[in-house]
Formats: C-alpha cells, sequence, structure tokens
C-alpha cells in the first residue's frame, strides 16, 4: 500500500515537472518572438509611405516632396510615425502651418529621442535640451533614419497635451498628447518629420 502510494507521487510529481519544462520552453519561445518582432524594422512601401505621409503629416502631400520613406515604430495604445523625404524650401511653409508649429532650438538626436529648447537661450545662457521626442525605444531605427548626421538642424515642434499647446501643454500630463517635430536640411532640400500620438 505504501509502496503503491509513493509510485504515485513519484509519477505526479515527474507529470508536473515535465509540464512545467513544456510551459517553460513554450514561455521562452514566445518571448524571443516578441523581441524579434520588436526589433525587426517595419518599413513601408512607397504607397503606403504616401498615404500615411496624407493622413499624418499633411493632405495633399506638396507638390515637391517625393522619396518618401516611413516607418511606424509604435502602435499599441497610440501611434507614432517616423518619415523622411525631400522637400523644398518654398513648400515648407505648408507644412508649418498646417498646425500651431513653433521654431525650437538647440536640437540633437540623441539616444533615439529628438532633444530641443523652446527658446534659443535659457537662463544664464544656459541650454538644456529639455523637451525630447522620443523616435526609436524598443526597435531599431531603419537604415534611413539618421538625423543625428545633421548639426542642430532648422526645426519646429507642435506639442498638443489636453487643450494646451506647445510650451503651456509641455507642463501638463492630463490628457490625449499629440506631438510631432519636423527637422529640415535646406542644402539637401531633405526633412524629417515624426508624429506621435498617446492617451495619458
Amino acid at each position: 500500500m505504501y509502496q503503491q502510494k509513493s509510485e504515485c507521487m513519484i509519477r505526479y510529481y515527474s507529470e508536473n515537472v515535465r509540464d512545467g519544462k513544456s510551459l517553460f520552453l513554450v514561455f521562452i519561445c514566445i518571448v524571443e518572438l516578441l523581441v524579434l518582432c520588436g526589433c525587426k524594422p517595419r518599413g513601408m512601401s512607397e504607397k503606403k509611405a504616401s498615404e500615411a505621409f496624407r493622413q499624418y503629416v499633411l493632405d495633399p502631400i506638396p507638390e515637391s516632396v517625393k522619396n518618401i520613406r516611413a516607418d511606424q515604430p509604435k502602435n499599441i495604445g497610440g501611434y507614432r510615425y517616423t518619415f523622411r523625404f525631400n522637400i523644398n524650401r518654398g513648400h515648407l511653409a505648408l507644412l508649418t502651418d498646417s498646425r500651431p508649429f513653433v521654431r525650437i532650438w538647440n536640437v540633437i538626436y540623441k539616444n533615439r529621442y529628438i532633444w530641443w529648447t523652446w527658446d534659443q537661450e535659457g537662463p544664464f545662457g544656459l541650454i538644456m535640451q529639455t523637451n525630447a521626442a522620443i523616435c526609436y525605444d524598443h526597435t531599431r531605427e531603419p537604415g534611413w533614419f539618421k538625423p543625428g548626421l545633421w548639426d542642430n538642424p532648422e526645426a519646429y515642434a507642435f506639442l498638443k497635451v489636453g487643450n494646451l499647446v506647445n510650451a503651456e501643454a509641455f507642463k501638463s500630463s492630463n490628457g490625449p498628447t499629440d506631438k510631432r517635430v519636423l527637422l529640415y536640411n535646406e542644402k539637401e532640400a531633405e526633412a524629417y518629420f515624426v508624429v506621435s500620438y498617446w492617451e495619458n
């Protein structure tokens, strides 16, 4: 009787351990799959990039805008799109006038964020980039996304949190957040545009 009971207990524990190992292996496979999917850039076709440009940047697309490349690094809990395209100086105002964009200063791209200041100089002449737009967090940038190669480019930003806009919105975290950043290189006639939206 005692031996039979011991054999049943050993069989029970060995089956549970086997099931536990299987579950652990399944868990590891799921994690690896998520990591691989997250690391792979989601490049868009030219047609999809143009459609995204119309929806998230400007519709109609200005005549001088060419070679649109786009990526969607985020689509959970909101969205984020990054764009790179050619545009002539004469059509840049069509973008900056599409919303209350303001000129921003001391722009750098660092650690997958675009950092800037609202004013050209801070207090006592100090410059501290305290405003940022995340471009890529859990995903890699595509090969064409290289704003860090531009040294302090001409740049514009639009930030809306709830009903507050730009510098006033920076002080708030209540309400839906719409953030857009435009970088422009006149010599190359090229621009980057980042748009992100999330609910707080």
